[in-house]
């Protein structure tokens, strides 16, 4: 972690804390950061550049990952304990006392046949009512021959749910 980054946290958690506990905030104002005035004096901390919503859900998108994975070991820890003794650690599908590690990937750009979904969501969006309609979704499957892929519907059920959102950015993990 860079020092400059840790100081502008600091300043900023002093900043925000000082209507709530004022002389809590002032020690870190003038002892820790050796600022010559008063935190009273102090303007509030405002953002250099305004937040780019793709960061905000990718971080979204990260933190659902992580979870998943968690419950996915915490259930299989739940599995070992129940299992303590019918199987040996060979069988086992994982040692819980070894370390782990995961590498994420994520794709700039969608495989080809996630691009064609794309495209016919945007084919079918009507802005006006901010709907899709689901029968030229199906019909449009149907014609480019993707309506039995088992990959499709699932990807445009999750596309749909995000763009709805204000903020949409679908990561596709590679």
């Amino acid at each position: 972690m860079h020092a400059d980054l840790i100081m502008y946290w600091i300043r900023a958690a002093a900043l925000l804390i000082s209507p709530i506990a004022p002389h809590f905030a002032e020690h870190i104002w003038t002892g820790i950061l050796k600022e010559p005035t008063s935190i009273q004096r102090a303007s509030w901390p405002t953002p250099k550049e305004p937040v780019d919503p793709a960061i905000i859900e990718a971080g979204q998108y990260m933190r659902g990952t992580i979870k998943m994975m968690r419950d996915a070991e915490l259930s299989l820890l739940k599995l070992i304990n129940k299992s303590k003794g019918k199987k040996t650690a060979t069988e086992l599908p994982f040692d819980p006392k070894k370390e782990k590690a995961v590498r994420i990937y994520v794709s700039t750009s969608f495989p080809e046949w996630q691009d064609a979904c794309v495209a016919i969501i945007q084919q079918v969006y009507d802005p006006a009512t901010d709907k899709v309609d689901d029968a030229k979704v199906r019909d449009l499957l149907t014609q480019n021959g993707m309506i039995k892929d088992k990959r499709v519907m699932p990807f445009i059920q999750a596309f749909k749910v995000s763009f709805s959102r204000p903020s949409a950015l679908i990561c596709s993990v590679a």
